[in-house]
């Protein structure tokens, strides 16, 4: 059986997320140890997948490419103005979600979650760009190396698993590498529609609408068109194939997610924006902004 089916960049976050829940890292974790998760859009749907619930916090996200370029969301910007030492050390960063028996259990800091996590637990990121080896980068705005970078680090040391859900939206058409190179570190750049970023090369398990219609139903899925317009901008086309019961319950699947929503992100405005030091755009907006 073959089928046709289109995913907005939202709907492939919940599919996303429905099937990094399945993958053998998770489960080992939910069942043995902790998930510890990244605050995202992606992640979002992870955690409501995880709890039933959805997360009750200011900071659901940080870093976004908005309209207007490279940002943060309100929440995230908002520990700015109070201050907040993980910006500039981004160990101290403790918006992470940590989930033990199916329960959300005290926060802890990068640097706690970098000392306690072991093979037993996992942690769950979404990226910024995805090449065609399903290699992931993060982006990495105004804290130093970020949080990223501990956690590699980290789960390399202590030999937990990194699983990076991904919607083939954010797929560049480069090696992660070659374009980490030519960024550098972002802070040397002219000029920047919004924060000045790098971009860090980081390896885990790489779950994309494609691997998520493996793991959900065992049909295969091909990438067949891209794009959209009137609100299907970004959106994915995949074409199914395989046994009718698989790839009926791909299409299921998908279905079961169609009209996926999420919390209205907000921006600060650039014009009374206090992150000069890491945005050019900050006290100077254009007009697009």
């Amino acid at each position: 059986m073959r089928a046709v089916v289109t995913l907005t960049p939202t709907e492939s976050k919940k599919l996303i997320a429905k099937a990094v829940v399945q993958t053998p890292e998770v489960v080992r974790a939910r069942e043995k140890g902790e998930v510890a998760i990244h605050p995202s859009t992606t992640t979002y749907f992870v955690f409501e997948e995880l709890t039933g619930a959805k997360p009750e916090t200011e900071v659901w996200l940080c870093g976004i490419i908005a309209p207007k370029g490279l940002c943060a969301e309100w929440g995230s910007y908002m520990q700015l103005t109070r201050g907040a030492e993980y910006l500039a050390k981004p160990g101290g960063f403790p918006h992470s979600w940590v989930i033990k028996d199916g329960s959300l259990q005290p926060q802890k800091t990068i640097d706690e979650l970098c000392q306690t996590l072991g093979p037993d637990d996992v942690y769950i990121k979404s990226g910024n760009a995805l090449d065609p080896d399903r290699n992931v980068g993060v982006l990495i705005g105004s804290m130093a190396e970020g949080t990223i970078a501990r956690i590699a680090a980290a789960a390399k040391k202590r030999h937990f698993p990194i699983v990076l859900a991904m919607g083939l939206e954010k797929l560049i058409p480069v090696p992660i590498k070659e374009a980490s190179r030519a960024l550098g570190s972002g802070k040397k750049l002219e000029y920047s529609m919004g924060l000045r970023c790098g971009l860090f090369p980081v390896s885990g398990v790489t779950v994309t609408e494609t691997e998520a219609i493996k793991i959900i139903s065992g049909a295969e899925a091909v990438p067949v068109a891209a794009g959209g317009v009137g609100g299907g901008e970004g959106s994915v086309v995949l074409l199914l194939s395989g046994e009718k019961k698989k790839v009926t319950k791909a299409v299921e699947a998908v279905e079961s997610v169609k009209g996926a929503a999420l919390p209205t992100v907000r921006t600060p405005e650039c014009q009374t924006c206090i992150a000069a030091s890491v945005c050019p755009m900050a006290g100077h907006p254009k007009s697009w902004c």
